[in-house]
């Protein structure tokens, strides 16, 4: 389902956790989404901090979007 969207700034195609946390931080109704590096680069962070962040909602298990 994922596999087909594609990142609306570089066109490499989405994992669902580049989905999963564009919907949490950006927006939960968004219908396009960024990759990790792009949103890092939007969000003035880089790569490294979202990676923790996925890293973190997955490992606690509290979030939906990374189950």
């Amino acid at each position: 389902m994922v596999s087909n969207r594609l990142c609306q700034s570089c066109q490499v195609p989405l994992a669902a956790d580049d989905v999963a946390i564009y919907l949490k931080l950006v927006s939960r109704s968004a219908q396009q989404f960024s990759c990790i590096d792009c949103l890092g680069k939007k969000l003035n962070c880089g790569r490294e901090p979202i990676e923790r962040l996925i890293r973190y909602f997955r490992e606690s298990g509290n979030c939906a979007l990374f189950r």
